[in-house]
């Protein structure tokens, strides 16, 4: 080949750093960049070798693509600057392998004037630049810094490319983990939330505990669970269920202490414990013959005070962390269960307790009582004593005293015995007319005393219904008692009885004095008088629409009140009809007439 020889200059020579040697200051600096020249004319290999070489770049050189190609494993060069047309495999050939070999290599070729066209094709299949024959130093100079500056930015954009990659896998990590944490979570919180609602579903305690045993094992991956709950007074611990282990045996309870220790629980401050064996078996508190191979035991922790554990025990393969967590919140749901079921029967208890004794109490009052107005009928029968007016006035005084005195006893036991669901019914199928009829008739002597007229109003299709009728008595004798104490004399109420399609209502209407929209509420609450004050005009123990009410709905129905202040009020029930049944054929037609 012969290409002009170019002329070289004197340019002043750049200084790059060498690789591994520290700069001034301690600060590491780039490694010297390695060029491999490749030209089969020894001038310009020695020319470009020395100027190169000058600029502290590590040279090496090649006389032949053959040559070359071998020294590429060994240099592994940044830049190869090539002469286009070589003996042999041509440059265009030796960039193809070179860049096969390293992409990122940059490839300088060198052509003469009369190949041009060639230089240029070399730039299309991947050559970095050109440099025609003859050439200016300086021009290969900043050639070669552009290269090597090209090479080392692609380097430092794959270096922040991967750093990129390998913080975003980092945060797709995160955000796995991330939303691996909230679908636990969420499933934690709605799974507590549905075994919450089981749970609540009944209020005894020894239900909700058996309940609370197969969820934890179920929970928990466990083959079973037992929970042992702390006795208030003896400092004793039982065991209060078991799931899927062999029952306690005669002597269930031991020691809170001794149970909590023979469970791994710290005396200070009782922690979950997971505990696992090889072989040997672990003892479990009061069921000396369950023995276990791994055991999770939570603390059963409200109101800062331990209540119970709740433990589950072999679980394949052990009880994790997780598990421990999980059931840790299930036991302190279930610590809040349990204490309100206690509470729950404690207060049962109590109002068990009080039944009995208002009960008992009013039994023995009533047979002093009895005797007591048996007496004072006697002293006021002429027919055996002759009494001065004075003395019928005082025995008129008393006996009225007794009958509401026995009046108050009664109502005290019917409202026990609805209380505690022991009110006697004895549901028969009956005419509705003739109950109204004697409810007005038990009142007749107040009515005529206060000089009330009473309006019956009855729908002619009314049913025959299934009711108590002693006890419908009760309730229409004391819905109109109440409307006649709060008429004034000579005032008007009206009874009447509608028939709906399955039920049929019963109103008492007066024209009193009303009652307020705020004491309405007040009107069906126990020991509850609107007019509660020491001055009141009506006495009463405040039970008589208790009572009402609890009779009506132990038929099925339910009680109501419509009321305005200054016009009257309006009490009212609801019966089932049920069946239709066969209409009363003695009922007359005329649908008000005057009772």
């Amino acid at each position: 080949m012969t290409d002009d020889t170019p002329t070289p200059r004197a340019p002043e020579p750049a200084t790059p750093a060498r690789s591994g040697v520290p700069a001034p200051g301690g600060i590491e600096v780039e490694p010297a960049a390695r060029l491999l020249v490749v030209d089969d004319e020894p001038s310009i290999v020695d020319i470009l070798q020395e100027f190169l070489g000058s600029m502290a770049y590590e040279v090496h050189v090649a006389r032949s693509g053959e040559e070359a190609l071998q020294r590429l494993p060994q240099v592994q060069p940044d830049v190869v600057i090539t002469d286009i047309n070589l003996p042999g495999i041509s440059g265009l050939e030796l960039m193809r392998q070179a860049k096969a070999r390293d992409g990122e290599v940059a490839v300088i070729v060198l052509t003469g004037h009369v190949s041009a066209a060639s230089a240029i094709e070399a730039l299309r299949q991947g050559a970095y630049d050109y440099v025609t024959k003859p050439f200016d130093l300086e021009e290969v100079q900043k050639i070669v810094e552009r290269a090597i500056a090209n090479r080392r930015l692609r380097a430092i954009n794959r270096q922040l490319v991967e750093e990129l990659r390998q913080k975003n896998d980092i945060l797709q990590h995160h955000e796995h983990e991330l939303r691996e944490r909230v679908r636990l979570a969420t499933w934690q919180m709605t799974t507590l939330y549905e075994v919450g609602k089981e749970i609540s579903a009944n209020l005894e305690l020894a239900p909700r505990l058996q309940i609370m045993a197969a969820k934890a094992a179920e929970l928990s991956g466990g083959r079973g669970a037992v929970i042992y709950l702390r006795s208030e007074d003896t400092e004793e611990a039982r065991v209060a269920a078991v799931h899927e282990l062999a029952p306690p045996g005669e002597h269930d309870s031991i020691h809170a202490f001794d149970a909590e220790r023979t469970l791994g629980f710290s005396s200070s401050e009782p922690a979950p414990v997971r505990r696992a064996t090889e072989g040997a078996t672990l003892e479990l508190p009061a069921l000396p013959s369950a023995r276990v191979s791994s055991l999770l035991a939570v603390p059963m922790v409200t109101e800062n005070a331990v209540i119970g554990a709740m433990v589950v025990v072999d679980k394949p393969g052990g009880f994790t962390a997780a598990d421990e967590g999980f059931l840790a919140l299930f036991a302190a749901q279930s610590a809040i269960a349990v204490r309100n079921s206690q509470l729950y029967e404690h207060t049962k208890t109590l109002d068990r307790l009080k039944s009995e004794f208002v009960a008992v109490v009013s039994h023995e009052i009533r047979t002093p009582l009895t005797s007591v107005k048996g007496a004072i009928e006697l002293l006021s029968d002429h027919r055996f004593f002759a009494n001065t007016e004075q003395q019928r006035k005082l025995l008129n005084i008393a006996q009225a005293n007794a009958e509401r005195l026995l009046v108050l006893i009664n109502d005290i036991l019917d409202f026990s015995k609805l209380e505690s669901a022991s009110l006697p019914m004895v549901m028969e199928r009956h005419t509705l007319e003739p109950v109204v009829q004697l409810a007005i008739q038990n009142l007749r002597t107040l009515i005529e005393e206060r000089r009330i007229t009473v309006d019956l109003v009855l729908d002619p299709t009314l049913p025959d219904l299934m009711l108590d009728a002693n006890r419908i008595v009760q309730v229409l004798t004391n819905l109109l008692s109440n409307a006649i104490k709060f008429s004034p004399p000579g005032g008007h109420i009206v009874v009447s009885a509608t028939a709906g399609e399955s039920h049929v209502q019963v109103s008492v209407t007066d024209h009193g004095e009303g009652i307020a929209a705020a004491d309405l509420p007040k009107l069906f609450r126990k020991f509850s008088q609107i007019d509660s004050g020491s001055t009141r005009r009506v006495g009463g123990t405040g039970l008589g629409l208790v009572i009402c009410k609890g009779i009506v709905e132990q038929h099925g129905g339910t009680m109501g009140v419509e009321s305005r202040l200054g016009e009257g009020s309006t009490f009212y029930f609801v019966l089932p009809a049920g069946e239709r049944g066969v209409l009363a054929s003695a009922r007359t037609p005329d649908v008000a007439r005057s009772a």
